[in-house]
């Protein structure tokens, strides 16, 4: 099964990421939109994994992230990788402090490396909200609309292991497995 590491929203933080959507959707000819229960923000995609390996990586980070507490980061504006006559994606930005969601990628990155996962070069921590984007106008006008309509501190309380199955032509999310953080 396909699968990834993530940290999710609640609905309300989801429906603000919306806005912005909705932004860029009026600002483009063409794109393919994220739908509203697939934001989340990546610390690893893992691909295809079986079910014992999930058990595995789910068994050492408990043991990894004992102790590590909960925390907020900061969200504002878009920014974007592949930005050309079609943007290849389009992402809320995670602001300042970064030590955190570092540390936590590092912690990540290591204990799936155990199992067999490539460590990763560099991790930018991103929230895709659309790809292959036909801008009608340039991409940094876009962005700077973009700082007034999301400026917010998002807490973060648990660490969840992801399924992604493709249902009816939809990119469908499910749980697997959830680590809380301490408080």
């Amino acid at each position: 099964m396909r699968t990834f590491i993530t940290l999710e929203f609640d609905k309300k933080t989801k429906e603000e990421i919306i806005e912005i959507q909705k932004m860029i959707r009026e600002n483009s000819y063409s794109g393919r939109f994220k739908y509203i229960d697939n934001f989340h923000l990546t610390l690893k995609f893992l691909g295809e994994t079986d079910l014992i390996t999930i058990d595995m990586i789910n068994d050492e980070l408990n043991k990894k992230l004992k102790g590590f507490k909960c925390f907020k980061l900061n969200f504002s504006g878009i920014g974007a990788f592949g930005v050309g006559r079609t943007t290849r994606t389009i992402y809320l930005k995670v602001k300042n402090p970064l030590d955190r969601i570092n540390h936590l990628f590092n912690i990540v990155d290591e204990a799936t490396a155990l199992y067999g996962f490539k460590l990763e070069n560099k991790y930018v921590p991103h929230v895709t909200i659309a790809q292959d984007v036909e801008l009608k106008i340039p991409f940094n006008e876009i962005a700077d609309k973009s700082e007034s309509l999301f400026n917010k501190e998002i807490f973060f309380d648990k660490l969840v292991i992801m399924k992604s199955e493709q249902k009816s032509g939809k990119r469908i999310y499910s749980p697997l497995k959830t680590i809380l953080f301490d408080k």
